[in-house]
């Protein structure tokens, strides 16, 4: 009588180390997202307080505001809409047609070479994440501020050299921006994150890593001089690492993996 041979499937345990070992031999993230002002650059050395003053003084000239005003009105629109451009439109201080977010944020960014300065050590950082595998991760910019300013930025920081796949910034992800969920799953849906437990978001701002730690993604917070940092309870809920900085020593010592 014919019989049938029939392997014995392997155990769970056994399918868990497989999946284990596969995954550290593929490397952790296959999607890296950075936020531009504050973790590519120091965001307290002069070129975010000059783009705000040009926030200010738009309105300024535009609507005759006293410099008090347009201070309170500026931090109104920000606190809102998380974006300056997107706030003063709701605010009916801009109308889309007459001035556009591209020719807003062109305006109000004028002058990034004056801040900006290649950082080689940045450089090296974010071309070694990934390892052995960095030319087949995806390394995006997601931005609120418009695509063309955000190109502009990484060429002034000596980035434009392939360090980047894309920049996502608010023309592609509008009607939405962070720290709204749909700007996410709408970049992350473009750069084919399947996984998005393989994402790994770089940002200064608290509000925008809750977004990236609710959809399953790791954090990384970039602290800037002035700014609130994440409390102890907020670290630990919504942060996979704290650093000073875009600092390989320190990213590496925290979290080695991005470095698989």
């Amino acid at each position: 009588r014919a019989t049938a041979t029939l392997a014995r499937a392997p155990s769970t345990r056994a399918r868990a180390r497989r999946r284990v070992a596969t995954h550290a031999a593929s490397g952790a993230f296959d999607v890296y997202v950075f936020d531009l002002d504050g973790v590519l650059y120091d965001g307290a050395n002069g070129y975010l307080a000059h783009v705000r003053e040009r926030q200010r003084v738009y309105l300024m000239e535009t609507h005759g505001m006293t410099r008090e005003e347009a201070h309170e009105t500026r931090e109104r629109a920000f606190a809102k809409a998380s974006q300056c451009y997107k706030g003063f439109v709701d605010m009916g201080l801009i109308h889309a047609r007459q001035m556009s977010q591209e020719e807003f944020t062109a305006y109000c960014r004028n002058g990034v070479e004056l801040f900006l300065r290649a950082d080689e050590a940045l450089e090296r950082c974010v071309r070694d994440m990934g390892g052995e595998r960095g030319n087949v991760t995806k390394k995006i910019v997601m931005t609120n501020t418009s695509e063309t300013e955000g190109v502009k930025a990484l060429a002034a920081l000596g980035l434009n050299g392939g360090c980047f796949d894309k920049v996502y910034g608010g023309l592609f992800m509008a009607p939405y921006c962070k720290p709204q969920r749909e700007a996410y799953e709408r970049v992350l849906a473009d750069v084919g994150a399947v996984d998005v437990t393989r994402a790994v978001m770089f940002e200064d701002s608290l509000k925008n890593l809750k977004t990236a730690k609710a959809l399953g993604m790791r954090t990384v917070f970039v602290k800037t001089l002035g700014e609130r940092e994440p409390s102890e309870q907020e670290r630990a809920e919504f942060c996979d690492a704290v650093v000073d900085s875009m600092n390989a020593d320190q990213l590496r010592a925290q979290m080695p993996e991005l470095f698989m």
